[in-house]
């Protein structure tokens, strides 16, 4: 019995390290390039040039959800001039999401909602062109940072 063990020891060592075949895999490349396409909107995606449309892309989803913010109830006490940085996730399919907003103390005090009114303007926000990479022909997620800015009269 243990001539067998033995035997089906040596076994295992030496068969799981004897493979005749050569296996590549080639993971492709994650990195961003320049020949990448960032996520765009039609408005955006004639422009040649790729920091003005990635520019272009970023100014016209900042204006779209600031124009989807509803803060018609609410009423402040301070008056606020902050900037409130706001990430999204830009999915493959094009659907927009919130990810997180930064921690502002004198918005989130003033409105303590805000995320849940940031998160119901992004998801009034129509599917825009996702990101491309180029080099494996696939459509990715991708993720920004937006400046809002937050005024009170």
């Amino acid at each position: 019995m243990k001539i067998r063990k033995f035997f089906l020891f040596i076994f295992l060592i030496f068969g799981c390290n004897y493979n005749t075949k050569n296996i590549d895999i080639t993971i492709p490349s994650v990195k961003w390039s320049e020949t990448d396409e960032p996520p765009s909107i039609k408005l955006c995606d004639e422009i040649n040039d790729d920091d003005k449309r990635l520019n272009c892309f970023k100014n016209k989803i900042t204006t779209l959800i600031s124009n989807n913010l509803n803060f018609s109830e609410y009423r402040v006490t301070n008056q606020l001039n902050d900037t409130l940085l706001v990430s999204i996730l830009i999915e493959k399919n094009g659907k927009i999401s919130l990810l997180n907003t930064s921690d502002n103390f004198n918005i989130k005090t003033e409105i303590p909602l805000i995320d849940t009114i940031i998160r119901d303007a992004i998801s009034r926000l129509p599917n825009i062109l996702p990101a491309t990479k180029t080099n494996i022909g696939v459509q990715v997620s991708s993720r920004f940072e937006l400046p809002l800015i937050i005024k009170s009269d």
